[in-house]
């Protein structure tokens, strides 16, 4: 499965050096955020559900991308540059070692909503009310559940039904030698194929 992942440039540093890289959690800026935190545990029960389990020593996933714009295609490389100096590598990674998710719903996930099924306002009006009326416990696990959702990756076209325009990956190891391109992204500089296996 080809996916690309966008990384600080250390990261590649350290693939070259090393040969492997995986998330240090005491380093990942995101997981420095409770949402972030509590979302993330989710998402590795759910990876470890999926019998997708991670090598000794390793607490996170990593992330990237898979489709966007309903395209399998890398990054637009003009949205991305968060940081100074970045990589963005496509990875050649086999497809039982990954979890698909929709990006704008992990969204829900990330802050702790209910993800209705509705596919008109009348439906989620109703599906709404019937959520809040709900005691807490209950609230929890219809939430939780109604997460599962964000698996669905199959492309779908609709106000209310609108699926899978943007697809991210979860993994947990990232090898050297699943590297087949990486491209340097600087602030202010033009794009830099940095390498290929080509």
């Amino acid at each position: 499965m080809i996916i690309w992942t966008i990384q600080p440039y250390s990261v590649y540093q350290q693939l070259e050096s090393k040969g492997q890289f995986y998330c240090d959690p005491e380093k990942s800026e995101n997981l420095k955020e409770n949402n972030f935190q509590v979302a993330y545990n989710w998402m590795i029960k759910q990876m470890k559900r999926r019998k997708i389990l991670p090598p000794k020593d390793v607490k996170v996933p990593l992330w990237a991308w898979y489709r966007r714009d309903y395209k399998h295609v890398r990054p637009n490389f003009r949205w991305i540059r968060d940081s100074e100096m970045e990589v963005c590598m496509e990875i050649n990674i086999p497809e039982e070692k990954v979890l698909l998710s929709d990006f704008e719903a992990w969204h829900f996930v990330l802050n702790d909503w209910y993800y209705s099924p509705a596919t008109n306002e009348q439906e989620w009006e109703r599906l709404e009310k019937e959520f809040d009326s709900l005691p807490e416990r209950k609230q929890k696990q219809v939430k939780e559940k109604s997460w599962q959702r964000i698996f669905d990756t199959d492309i779908r076209h609709g106000k209310w039904t609108s699926n899978s325009e943007t697809i991210q990956a979860c993994f947990w190891i990232l090898e050297m030698s699943q590297v087949r391109k990486a491209w340097l992204l600087k602030k202010g500089e033009k794009v830099q194929k940095i390498y290929s296996v080509d």
